[in-house]
């Protein structure tokens, strides 16, 4: 098949010959759990535009249940706050996952935690304009730095996930 063929072949598939998909998305999900049951790293790119965050943007039944074990737990409550601080006094991420209007049943609204107990997935991430770095290998560093920032609720859920599969 030539080029010209090619490009009949694919201007088959739309009229108005817009792209079908604008946008690049990359998942990294760490541990050993299913690929969108388990927090990871998350690259979006759609020009103008890039994403970067991590967590889990959306917790499975079992996930959700541990989570909100976890969130009203003296330990892990207290830690998870810390590392929602940690990555709030970092840079301009914005937490995600907030769904639910009111506190789940059989938990204490006035929990010191119960704003958390309203998400049904956890996610820190940050979209900006495309920086200078995404057009060399600088972007990398780039990359790096906020998942380093964020690392702190990524680290978390992981943990979070490692147990619940243990259970």
């Amino acid at each position: 098949m030539d080029i010209t063929q090619l490009d009949n072949y694919a201007a088959s598939f739309s009229k108005d010959k817009t792209p079908y998909k604008t946008h690049l998305g990359i998942w990294m999900w760490e541990g050993e759990g299913a690929k969108f049951e388990s927090s990871g790293y998350y690259f979006h790119l759609e020009p103008p535009n890039i994403l970067l965050g991590v967590g889990n943007h959306m917790f499975s039944k079992d996930l959700l249940k541990a989570y909100r074990e976890a969130v009203v737990d003296p330990v892990a409550g207290p830690a998870l706050v810390d590392a929602v601080k940690q990555v709030s006094e970092s840079g301009d991420y914005k937490l995600g996952g907030e769904h639910y209007k009111r506190v789940p049943r059989g938990y204490d609204p006035d929990h010191p935690n119960a704003e958390l107990l309203r998400y049904n997935g956890l996610t820190a991430g940050e979209e900006v304009p495309i920086p200078d770095e995404f057009y060399s290998d600088a972007l990398l560093d780039y990359c790096y730095k906020r998942y380093k920032d964020m690392y702190p609720i990524q680290h978390w859920l992981y943990e979070l996930s490692e147990k619940s599969e243990g259970n």
